[in-house]
């Protein structure tokens, strides 16, 4: 499946969907307006550039996230560069592993992402949310309360702040609220034992 994005105007939902979904349907129907687009499962804000035909906003898109195929590394990976600073007994340590620094980081990356505890989920999580709701809806009214809501796992309160935003941000908002909500749940299953 591929990955799905919101787009987002003047703090109204337009249309959820694939990237090619959105643009074909902003061109084709909202034309001139040039939305925000969040990763649906991420809320991280996308990049894109509106100049253009379809065709034209689907090829900024390749260029801008490195996806291309014309760029030199690991274009299909998308990998980026970018400093690292370490003591000299862990640049040698590094040294000797197998592959090489960049490969072993890689590596040490995945394996922590794979055993994130619930905490860090949490953390994370909100975060995403958090990030989210300050792109777009930093200065409507209830966006303070919001945040410190979220990071309470106040339902109550969150729905509180949230009540005059429109239908269909409230309705996204709170699914992920109740999925962060979820994970506490199994987070004070595993306090218990």
């Amino acid at each position: 499946m591929s990955t799905q994005y919101l787009a987002v105007h003047q703090g109204q939902l337009l249309i959820q969907g694939s990237l090619e979904e959105i643009v074909v349907y902003v061109k084709g129907h909202q034309e001139g307006k040039e939305p925000i687009l969040f990763e649906f499962e991420t809320c991280k804000r996308t990049e894109l550039n509106w100049y253009g035909d379809i065709d034209s906003v689907l090829a900024s898109f390749a260029s801008l996230s490195g996806h291309s195929g014309k760029s030199r590394g690991r274009p299909k990976l998308g990998v980026k560069s970018k400093e690292v600073t370490l003591l000299p007994r862990h640049w040698e340590w590094l040294s000797m592993q197998k592959g090489g620094a960049s490969a072993t980081l890689r590596r040490l990356v995945e394996e922590a992402q794979k055993n994130a505890s619930i905490e860090d989920t949490i953390s994370l999580k909100q975060q995403q949310l958090d990030q989210f709701m300050l792109a777009f809806l930093g200065d409507e009214a209830g966006y303070e309360e919001a945040s410190r809501a979220l990071y309470r796992n106040s339902l109550i309160g969150f729905e509180k702040a949230i009540k005059d935003w429109s239908d269909d941000i409230k309705t996204f908002v709170l699914d992920k609220f109740h999925q962060i909500s979820e994970l506490h749940k199994g987070e004070s299953l595993t306090n218990e034992r």
